[in-house]
């Protein structure tokens, strides 16, 4: 494929696309009750034989989230297993060897309100889009650089440890850089939506390819757009304002080569990795491309879908199974 470089028309569009949110409603009276438990400074206030106690009393206060973090997320057991203990030691030794608790401290101390005030924000957008439903607890832990987000019987656990900024020095040794430059305080509201949005409304698609995949993930993003309106464009999508203004500028080459590889249907699951996968970049386009290419042509599918049929609610366009009668519906053309 031809080398697309980014242009100052694609600068100028990146300075001028926030100018026009349809997504700026009015959300004052949405009431919700939103519960944020510091399970990491509970967990790691404790020392000596005070764990041997707290630990049953926090299991059963915590009770699935306590259950996945421990068996699914850090490995050690539970209490009533006979080495639960001793690896519950052996992890509170490796963090303390990274100093994590007091990083994490550091980034998020506990008279912190970002938590609070960006996540009671975004879901009083999901209660106005979504009135009849439950809003989960929220439960934030150390977990040794495991997974960001994860989901649970009506609870998100957020890793804290995996928010420290793109300047810890520890993350440089483990993760790609693509990947250091969002574990940011900032990426953290994103991220739990995007879980939130996947938990809540799964891939259930009766095929799988290419394009489904494109609009599947472009819908996520439609979500995030509606969940957190004031976050910027690349932040949304984990993106440089280059790779942002990159993507717009070529949606349309996008498109036309997807078409000629004989790409969308494609069922080839390095095929769906290559055009909707967390990467650095798009593969087949050039290094300063955007990642996520397809997916970002699928957002563009459903922003058609939407414009062309305003009568569909997002509650009714996160429940269409049959992805594509948004995509016969939205007469995309880019």
């Amino acid at each position: 494929m031809k080398k697309y470089g980014l242009s100052l028309l694609a600068i100028i569009f990146i300075l001028s696309s926030c100018n026009n949110n349809k997504f700026n409603v009015d959300v004052s009276d949405q009431e919700i009750n939103l519960e944020i438990n510091r399970f990491d400074i509970e967990m790691f206030s404790l020392s000596g034989d005070s764990i041997y106690y707290a630990m049953p009393k926090m299991q059963d206060k915590y009770s699935d989230f306590f259950t996945d973090y421990n068996t699914k997320l850090i490995g050690v057991g539970l209490p009533d297993q006979r080495t639960f203990y001793d690896h519950l030691t052996d992890f509170y030794y490796y963090c303390d060897q990274m100093d994590l608790y007091n990083h994490v401290l550091s980034v998020f101390p506990p008279n912190d309100n970002f938590i609070e005030q960006n996540l009671t924000n975004a879901f009083k957008h999901y209660k106005y889009y979504f009135p009849n439903t439950t809003i989960p607890t929220i439960n934030t832990c150390i977990s040794g650089y495991n997974i960001s987000v994860f989901t649970g019987n009506n609870y998100i656990g957020i890793s804290l440890d995996k928010y420290l900024g793109k300047s810890f020095t520890a993350y440089s040794g483990m993760f790609e850089n693509y990947l250091v430059r969002r574990m940011t305080k900032e990426m953290l509201p994103v991220d739990v939506m995007r879980a939130w949005c996947t938990a809540q409304f799964p891939y259930n698609d009766s095929i799988n390819t290419v394009l489904s995949n494109m609009i599947y993930q472009g819908r996520v993003q439609y979500f995030l757009d509606a969940m957190l309106p004031e976050v910027n464009d690349t932040l949304k999508w984990g993106y440089k304002y280059s790779q942002w203004g990159w993507a717009n500028e070529y949606e349309k080459n996008i498109w036309e080569y997807l078409i000629s590889e004989e790409m969308l249907f494609s069922t080839n699951f390095m095929d769906i990795k290559t055009y909707t996968g967390e990467a650095p970049f798009t593969t087949p386009f050039q290094t300063k491309s955007a990642p996520r290419a397809g997916a970002f042509i699928g957002y563009k599918i459903i922003e058609a879908y939407t414009e062309n049929n305003p009568q569909i609610t997002l509650k009714e366009l996160m429940n269409i199974s049959d992805y594509m009668i948004i995509y016969n519906n939205s007469y995309y053309q880019p």
